[in-house]
């Protein structure tokens, strides 16, 4: 079920955005788009649901906030080039922040081993 989670958060977001998009839309071609994408993750999302994962293979750990963090602040870096400075600054703080998160992450990481 875990494995699963982010695909269903992902197409019910794309399956959100296509219900918006056919309501407010005047053009078929992007509402069209975003259900053929929420289709192709709803396919995905009960392929990880219904397949078994062998526990054995996994040898990584479940969440890490800190690469979550690195990514949403990158993305907030590129959308900031558009949206101002003070964007830029908020997403160098959140990366600056992420990056220190992974870092004591993987440290840790090796004081077990």
């Amino acid at each position: 079920m875990k494995v699963a989670l982010p695909f269903v958060a992902w197409a019910t977001l794309l399956t959100v955005l296509a219900a918006v998009l056919w309501v407010w839309s005047s053009d078929h071609v992007p509402p069209a788009i975003f259900t053929a994408a929420a289709g192709v993750a709803w396919a995905v999302a009960l392929y990880a649901l219904l397949r078994p994962f062998p526990r054995a293979l996994r040898r990584a750990p479940d969440l890490s906030l800190g690469s979550g963090l690195v990514a949403v602040a990158i993305a907030m870096l590129l959308v900031g080039l558009l949206v101002g400075e003070w964007l830029l600054l908020i997403g160098g703080g959140a990366l600056l922040t992420g990056l220190v998160w992974v870092a004591r992450e993987l440290r840790a990481e090796r004081r077990v081993r």
